[in-house]
Formats: C-alpha cells, sequence, structure tokens
C-alpha cells in the first residue's frame, strides 16, 4: 500500500490568507519583532518571538468549526515523518519536505509555485528518521537547514538557491545532522544540530544572513578553559552530545537569546561521565550579538533518562507573588513546569 502524507487546508483559514494585502515580500527584521500584528502571515517557527504560537484570527470559532472542509491537499512526495511548520507569507506558503525540499504554495488553492530540492548523500545520520521540521524568512530569503549539516539560503520568489555553508563535517563521531528550523534575529540566522544518540560535541551557531558567514559558535559542552569544564569526568566532554536541535525564543528587550539542549550522551548509562554534564538539559540565555553566555538552568543535571530540555520556552510578563516579573515558562521532559525570571535564570517555582 502506498502512505501518502498530504497538508491539508481549510477553506476559511486559505481564505484569511488570501486576502492579506500590502504585506508580502520582503519581511523586514522590524516586521519579525511586530510579527504578533499580522496574524494572517506566519512569518517564523512559532509565530512570534515570545513563542505563543497563538494567532488572533477569529473567523474560525467554536460555533462554525463544524462547518470545515477540506479546501485542498497536497502530496509531498515522501513516506517520512512530516514535522513541518510552514511560514505563510501574503498568501504564499513555504514549507519543506523531510528529504529537504522547499515548496512554495499558493495557501487559496495549493497550486505549487516553484520548487526547491537540496541532494543530501545517500547516507545521512539522523535520529529518528529523515526530519526537517521548517524554515525561516529575512528579506526575499528562505532559510534550510539539511541533513548534512549545511545552511541553504533560497530566494523565496523563484526557489532559486542563493548560498550554500557547511555547518560542520556531519560523518564525524557517529554522525550529525540539522533537522531544526533556523531562527533569524535580527541580521543573524540562528541555527542549532543533532546527534545527541551519536556522540557527538553540541553546539549553536549564528550565521551572517546575507552571505553564510559564520559569525559565532557556543559550544553546549564546556571546552577546556572555560567556566563548568570540570562537570565532565575524563574525556567524557568529548562525545557528550548536548545538541540544539529544536528551535529557540528571543527577547528584544534584554536582548537575549533562549535555547535548549538536549541529554548528555550515552544516553542510559553514565559509567565514564561523572559529574553534572553541563550544559545538557538545559536552558541557554546567550547575547545573540556575539553568542556569549548570560546565565543557565540546568534543569536535569547527570540526565539518565533522555529527558532533554530542547522544549521551546515560552516568554511572559506576569505577576509572581505579588511582583511583576520578566519571565520564561518552560514544560519539561522531566514531568515539570518551571517558571525562570528570564533576566536572571532565577528559579521561581
Amino acid at each position: 500500500m502506498r502512505i501518502r502524507y498530504v497538508v491539508a487546508l481549510a477553506a476559511l483559514v486559505a481564505a484569511a490568507a488570501w486576502n492579506l494585502s500590502g504585506q508580502g515580500l520582503p519581511i523586514s527584521s522590524d516586521r519579525l519583532l511586530k510579527a504578533a500584528d499580522e496574524p494572517g502571515n506566519w512569518l517564523m517557527y512559532s509565530h512570534t518571538y515570545n513563542s505563543w504560537r497563538f494567532s488572533n484570527l477569529n473567523q474560525i470559532t467554536t460555533a462554525n468549526v463544524k462547518n470545515l472542509r477540506v479546501k485542498w491537499l497536497f502530496q509531498g512526495r515522501h513516506i517520512e515523518k512530516f514535522e513541518t511548520t510552514p511560514l505563510v507569507v501574503n498568501g504564499i506558503m513555504y514549507l519543506t519536505r523531510p528529504e529537504n525540499a522547499i515548496y512554495a504554495l499558493d495557501a487559496a488553492t495549493g497550486r505549487q509555485m516553484w520548487m526547491y530540492e537540496y541532494r543530501n548523500p545517500p547516507r545521512t545520520f539522523n535520529c529518528c528518521g529523515r526530519v526537517n521540521r521548517g524554515l525561516a524568512i529575512l528579506g526575499n530569503t528562505l532559510f534550510m537547514n539539511t541533513l548534512d549539516m549545511h545552511v541553504v539560503a533560497v530566494d523565496a520568489r523563484s526557489g532559486h538557491e542563493i548560498w550554500k555553508t557547511e555547518m560542520y563535517d556531519y560523518t564525524e563521531a557517529g554522525g550529525y545532522a540539522a533537522p531544526g528550523a533556523p531562527l533569524v534575529v535580527k541580521d543573524k540566522l540562528i541555527v542549532g544540530m543533532a546527534g545527541g544518540e551519536r556522540g557527538v560535541m553540541g553546539f549553536l551557531d549564528a550565521y551572517d544572513t546575507k552571505t553564510g558567514q559564520r559569525l559565532w559558535r557556543f559550544h553546549t559542552i564546556p571546552q577546556p578553559g572555560e567556566p563548568n569544564f570540570g562537570t565532565w569526568a575524563g574525556d567524557s566532554w568529548k562525545t557528550g552530545g548536548v545538541t540544539t536541535w529544536n528551535n529557540g525564543s528571543y527577547d528584544p528587550e534584554t536582548n537575549t537569546l533562549f535555547w535548549g539542549t538536549s541529554n548528555p550522551w550515552p544516553d542510559y548509562n553514565d559509567d565514564f561521565r561523572a559529574g553534572d554534564n553541563l550544559y545538557s538539559c538545559s536552558v541557554l540565555a546567550l547575547d545573540p550579538d556575539t553568542g556569549k553566555l548570560k546565565w543557565f538552568f540546568q534543569f536535569t543535571p547527570h540526565d539518565l533518562h533522555d529527558w532533554d530540555s530542547t522544549q521551546i520556552p515560552i516568554l511572559l510578563d506576569t505577576q509572581f507573588r505579588g511582583e511583576n516579573r520578566k519571565a520564561l515558562a518552560w514544560a519539561n521532559r522531566n514531568g515539570f513546569y518551571y517558571l525562570l525570571d528570564r533576566t536572571s535564570g532565577t528559579f521561581l517555582t
């Protein structure tokens, strides 16, 4: 039996996207900051930098949701997991296929406008299937991570490749991959990587959106001479994992990037990795301009259960015990829900 994966759009949602006016390309940094003001568009992985994933569209209600019907179907030509989050810009939907293809579709009809297909090598090293989770956009350019550890820039108007940059040799250690969606912050592209089940050494990168030049790299396992290097026994830091395979959040007011890290490796066998194993299972607060660490909070020291903390943090301003706090909310894989002060990393509850 042939398995077909499809994307289905309800008629009302497609119509809402198609009827937008005056909000097409190019996408400026200012528009990304104010993405919540464009409810019919979806300009980044989590819709807004605070990662609420909430839209103010109000055409679909509890009263009429029962009337929704399929408007069109799109066949992605693959049999892998379909985990992409589409971007929507002025009635054009951009989505990825697991094998690193990008489609531009008319959101009202499903008509394919163009397709870009990246050629991965025959063998790639994926934890959990060939997956790509989505795109980022700035100006007229779309950005995609690839399974063989490249970052690709593609013209959103035509599908033509603009530049391609190798992040890392994907064949090293047990094998690296980059299945997550990147995040644009100002003029930088923030990119994570995967391989936490293969004994890699994790990092988070920033690239120039115009040239593809790498601007900084933050090692998620402290290197010799850096603070917290001593939290790994012996040489276990060299293969400790601690990847950054999901997306992050950004607070423009404090100019802070928040990103979660995965489990240490080996996941369940700690015979040779005594210690807290920083910065595994943690949230990192970084300066997006330099990649410098502002603070961190480790949810599960010395994890033995694969409780990686790659969930995307939700940023909110709220009252806590009578005080106004800039908070960070985190639904962690270890079974607890955390609230931190995002200016300092202080544990609240």
